[in-house]
């Protein structure tokens, strides 16, 4: 049933190309989706005389749609600004497979609006034709011949697999123009209506447009003022272009067809009428118009044609075409929004499900794609990886791991160059998979000795570690910040670890049940004790003595010694966790390497700290003797300035003058100074003094040990 919609600029003065805040009215026969996109369309037409026409396939609410449109500018508004008119036919694609091509019907249909006024209304509930002038057959291109010297060059147009993208420059007239198209068209047979197309791609765009006049950035170009000097092409195309169709299956699309007489049909009117199940006229922008059945012109003769139905594998190879239209359009927006590695996913599934796709659009998407991959792949993870609090969501580091993965294979079957750029986004999947094996967690660091005892490797052992005096009052703070009193004790989990560098992650150690109690004479922080037994984990506090006590059901646990370096791990009843580390052989500790990429430098201070995804790994260290602060290689303790984790330029050419005057053991080779002078001059403050390092430093000034280096 046909149904006409009308819109205009007038009550906004729109801008060529945009569609202002119009909102198109709803029918029950068009979708939502649908009424969207022709509002986005807007009225791409600057000039006050000429037209501008235009052929899409959108796809709305699971269906495909064919959309035919015109554009003028007739008059002025009250403003004295063009009054733009945007005019839409709309073809589901059952009714697009029995009609001309849609740059015939641009053509040769007489029903398009220069102006409108009145009411809102739509026109339903009875059949109307659909005009058109009666022209030529398409077939044999009389016009190419007449423009380009042969009616074999319309077969430029067209590739193996259809409409091919093609820029046309210096056409013809409009209606010229809309039969050459028409005529290359034809040359598709029943899948004419892939062939999307615009006559000025200047203000409408070439994006979703096989062939765009005015383009000069599409993959051809064809330049209507040289082509008559141009070699025309060959095959079996540009002969039927030039001589007319000859198989059986472009006949029945092409030929004239044959009207069955009709007592309606006027024998003095020289038109074709088409029957067109749904048409929607739309135009414009901000006023929406329906057409009242009072005012619909009064019926046209009828002259009902005998079309065949297309085949199967007209319908397959059209469906194909569309396919191709859409993943082409949407390639393109993927790769004009940075989004490679899903224009990758989308070229990789559309080139396995249509060769033909690949062989035509490979020399114009594929160098893109290419040239941009790694450095695109590689922003889009390090952007998920940089984020603060990256180090606490492991299952967001999995997840970044799964599409590093997915990007190096997706390169790998795109056959992307081993450049820099690729390896930096393999060194981003190895960054991702080291960042699984980091937990952080807050830790206090307290240095010390162990004192072990046994009597036999079969019989009960234990280790006690003394706790200094500023170790005891950090242990305190944390047990008034649990909430234990000495009325009521917290529960607590907790579990002995072997501490060999910070922030590791252990899924494989146990938990066992303990509470935090607290007396007038003493607090602890222990394991529930098994009947006749010891607490296997416990913390004492007391006038009379402050240390830790672990407790072993053979010899072994305590023959580790003095060496050991041991942590304890305590989880709160909201899920708080602390650390204790008791450190007997600092130079034993690895530091956790974060990776250089977890410093950066503010440029205009010279200031070097830690990224904002690594702080919090920074920030949970308190050294129970004294601060944490950020170093470069080869600098000096004692060190007499207060420790930062904020590493000023000072701090470092303060460093390298030291090493310059420094004689003896230990001075660096004159050329890794002189390399660290040149790197710090030139600005280069990062590599200056690689290796950095968190170092623990104490009261005096005296280095601790170091827990994270960033190399």
């Amino acid at each position: 049933m046909p149904l006409q919609l009308i819109f205009t600029s007038a009550s906004q003065g729109l801008t060529p190309g945009r569609s202002g805040y119009c909102t198109v009215a709803r029918h029950r026969a068009v979708p939502e989706r649908m009424a969207q996109l022709l509002e986005s369309a807007g009225t791409p037409h600057e000039h006050a005389a000429g037209e501008t026409f235009t052929f899409r396939l959108l796809e709305a609410s699971g269906q495909n749609w064919c959309v035919l449109s015109r554009f003028v500018a007739r008059g002025l508004d009250y403003t004295q600004r063009d009054n733009r008119l945007a005019h839409h036919l709309i073809f589901t694609l059952e009714e697009a497979a029995v009609l001309p091509p849609p740059a015939a019907i641009a053509g040769r249909w007489k029903g398009w609006r220069d102006e409108w006024s009145g009411a809102p209304a739509w026109l339903e509930g009875e059949d109307r034709p659909l005009p058109l002038e009666t022209q030529t057959p398409l077939t044999p291109a009389v016009t190419w011949r007449e423009v380009t010297g042969t009616g074999a060059k319309a077969a430029w147009l067209i590739n193996a697999s259809g409409p091919a993208s093609v820029g046309l420059l210096n056409p013809p007239e409009t209606q010229r123009l809309l039969r050459l198209l028409a005529e290359a068209s034809a040359l598709l047979g029943k899948s004419a209506w892939a062939a999307t197309f615009t006559t000025d791609a200047t203000t409408t765009g070439a994006d979703g447009f096989f062939w765009a006049v005015h383009s000069s950035s599409s993959p051809a170009i064809i330049d209507f003022a040289t082509a008559q000097a141009l070699p025309a092409p060959s095959g079996d195309l540009a002969r039927q272009a030039a001589a007319g169709l000859t198989t059986p299956r472009t006949n029945a699309a092409q030929n004239p067809r044959r009207p069955i007489a009709s007592s309606a049909a006027a024998p003095n009117n020289n038109t074709a009428a088409w029957i067109i199940g749904g048409v929607i006229i739309a135009v414009g922008a901000t006023t929406v118009i329906w057409l009242n059945r009072d005012v619909a012109p009064p019926p046209m003769p009828v002259v009902v044609e005998v079309v065949s139905p297309p085949s199967a594998a007209d319908n397959a190879k059209t469906e194909e075409i569309l396919r191709s239209n859409r993943a082409l359009t949407e390639l393109q927006g993927l790769l004009d929004g940075d989004d490679f590695m899903a224009a990758a996913k989308l070229w990789v599934e559309t080139s396995s499900l249509s060769p033909t796709f690949l062989r035509n659009y490979r020399e114009q998407i594929l160098p893109r794609l290419l040239r941009g991959y790694s450095t695109s792949v590689t922003k889009q993870l390090l952007t998920r990886l940089d984020r603060p609090g990256v180090l606490n969501d492991p299952r967001s580091i999995r997840e970044v791991i799964a599409e590093a993965q997915e990007g190096l294979r997706l390169g790998a079957e795109l056959e992307v160059a081993p450049d820099e750029a690729w390896k930096k986004l393999q060194s981003t999947l190895a960054r991702a998979q080291s960042l699984t094996s980091i937990e952080v967690r807050p830790t206090m660091l307290i240095p010390g000795e162990w004192r072990t005892g046994e009597s036999g490797a079969n019989t009960p052992s234990q280790a006690d570690f003394p706790l200094s005096r500023a170790a005891t009052d950090a242990v305190t703070k944390f047990v008034e910040a649990s909430g234990a009193t000495q009325r009521q004790s917290v529960p607590i989990r907790i579990r002995l670890l072997t501490f060999t560098s910070p922030h590791l992650r252990d899924d494989q150690s146990a938990y066992l049940n303990g509470e935090i109690r607290r007396t007038p004479q003493s607090t602890w922080i222990e394991s529930s004790p098994e009947p006749g037994k010891l607490p296997a984990i416990g913390i004492n506090l007391s006038t009379r003595r402050n240390e830790v006590s672990l407790n072993f059901p053979t010899g072994a646990g305590a023959r580790v010694g003095a060496g050991a370096n041991r942590l304890i791990e305590v989880i709160l009843p909201k899920g708080e966790r602390q650390c204790f580390a008791f450190i007997g052989d600092p130079k034993a500790m690895q530091p956790l390497n974060l990776g250089p990429d977890a410093l950066v430098l503010d440029a205009d201070t010279g200031v070097i700290r830690p990224a904002p995804w690594a702080e919090s790994a920074v920030n949970a260290f308190i050294w129970a003797n004294g601060s944490i602060g950020l170093y470069p290689d080869g600098h000096e303790f004692p060190d007499r300035d207060l420790p930062s984790i904020r590493a000023t330029r000072s701090v470092l050419e303060t460093d390298i003058i030291r090493l310059e005057n420094k004689q003896g053991p230990g001075t660096p080779p004159f050329d890794v100074i002189a390399a660290r002078r040149k790197l710090f001059k030139e600005g280069k403050l990062m590599a200056a003094g690689a290796p950095w390092s968190i170092q623990a430093i104490d009261v005096d000034g005296s280095a601790g040990p170091r827990l994270l280096e960033f190399r």
